[in-house]
């Protein structure tokens, strides 16, 4: 199966935060559900409880402008603005 590249928005709750941090990434995975895993699993190794919601496949302009490799699945990118 080939790998698609997906916009995914991640929820962190730092600890001791009162309110939690929503971050836009863009994830290669084989699915829209294989992308919030992705991308939940990279949040948690920083340390935090994540929760992604997968918004949206990318277009293949949006992979280029993003330089993204579809063959590294699992590759994640955070975005400095929602442009999804």
């Amino acid at each position: 199966m080939m790998n698609r590249a997906y916009g995914v928005q991640v929820t962190v709750t730092p600890p001791g935060a009162r309110e939690a941090q929503v971050a836009p990434v863009v994830v290669v995975a084989r699915d829209d559900q294989d992308a919030a895993v992705v991308a939940a699993e990279a949040a948690e190794a920083a340390g935090a409880g994540a929760q992604a919601e997968t918004l949206r496949e990318l277009t293949a302009e949006e992979v280029a402008e993003h330089d993204l490799d579809l063959e590294a699945h699992g590759s994640v990118k955070s975005l400095a603005l929602l442009k999804l």
